[in-house]
């Protein structure tokens, strides 16, 4: 149990939090009114109350609920926790293990699993790195169990590089069709379902998640819809 003695009223200044407000709160926080006084001193005066036969309050490591918050994103998209009108992503960084960012990135793409007409838009797709191959590979086998066919729009302009790529696709699903296209109207990069319009973007190529910041979230409906039907492609 814990307590949150306050919270921020219309005026912008706190006020006194209502009882029934903290009855439906999952966590509670404290809050110090009296300078000079750490957290400490609200666990010393607790556990020297009659509140501490009845109850018992610990503090929880972010180690904790880190399992239950990745799981909660890879299953609804970060979005989702500003009510899908705030456009906010997973971040991924060379900072995390590489286990780590798989975890997120195969998560979030797995959501994609049961796609028969695959459309990926991503202007340097094309990579032939053993680490990128490998990634791609295990993107793929996670979303293959009806997979037929891949469209792929990319700049056109590292076509000695899409055999290897070609490759893993192949390699997971024999009989697929595989189509490319040029296109210089897409900046960002989409995985998306041609059936559903169900997408993930993504913030960066397949060859920099780990290297560098980047996110991955579920696209929003009205971006994959537009994408979906997109102007008229190239063929390469």
């Amino acid at each position: 149990m814990e307590y949150e003695p306050t919270n921020e009223g219309t005026s912008g200044k706190e006020v006194p939090a209502q009882p029934q407000d903290m009855f439906y709160s999952d966590i509670i926080g404290v809050k110090n009114l009296k300078s000079g006084e750490g957290i400490e001193a609200f666990f010393k005066r607790f556990y020297e109350s009659d509140l501490r036969r009845d109850f018992g309050v610990y503090r929880l490591s972010l180690d904790v609920l880190r399992n239950d918050i990745q799981n909660y994103i890879i299953e609804h998209g970060i979005s989702s926790l500003f009510y899908q009108s705030i456009t906010c992503d997973e971040i991924t960084h060379s900072g995390l293990h590489t286990d780590q960012i798989e975890a997120i990135v195969l998560g979030v793409m797995r959501k994609l699993d049961g796609v028969r007409h695959l459309l990926i838009v991503d202007p340097f797709f094309y990579d032939e790195s053993p680490a990128c191959l490998t990634l791609l590979e295990k993107i793929v086998a996670a979303m293959a169990s009806r997979l037929e066919k891949v469209t792929l729009i990319t700049n056109g302009k590292r076509t000695n590089r899409r055999a290897a790529m070609h490759n893993v696709f192949q390699k997971l699903v024999p009989a697929i069709q595989i189509k490319d296209s040029v296109s210089d109207e897409f900046h960002d990069r989409y995985w998306i379902n041609l059936d559903s319009s169900k997408g993930v973007i993504v913030g960066t190529s397949l060859n920099g998640i780990g290297k560098k910041i980047s996110m991955i979230d579920h696209a929003k409906h009205a971006d994959s819809k537009e994408i979906d039907h997109p102007h008229p492609l190239q063929v390469a």
